[in-house]
């Protein structure tokens, strides 16, 4: 988001209507972005290089990390199975404690 606002007065607020009409569209029909690490898949902010990862959990989506595309593949990779790991540790001990 500092990138936004480094060079636009209205950065931040630009950034975060992206990122939630991006989240409206996930969802809408989470099913129509293509998958891009195993499970997760992937929608990219319209007219920048951010790019929303998720999962999708039963009857939800679950935001996993949203980052900038240009950073190092490995990197992305690294990340977001590290996150989709944790989360699905955290949904499966909540599902225990509902069964």
């Amino acid at each position: 988001m500092l990138h936004y606002s480094s060079w636009r007065s209205d950065g931040e607020e630009h950034f975060l209507q992206m990122y939630e009409e991006t989240v409206s569209w996930i969802g809408w029909n989470p099913e129509t972005f293509p998958k891009k690490l195993g499970e997760v898949r992937r929608a990219i902010l319209k007219n920048s290089y951010y790019i929303v990862y998720f999962i999708i959990i039963a009857d939800r989506s679950v935001v996993l990390a949203v980052l900038d595309g240009r950073r190092e593949p490995s990197e992305i990779r690294s990340l977001v199975k590290q996150r989709n790991s944790r989360t699905k540790q955290s949904s499966e001990r909540r599902l225990h404690r509902r069964g």
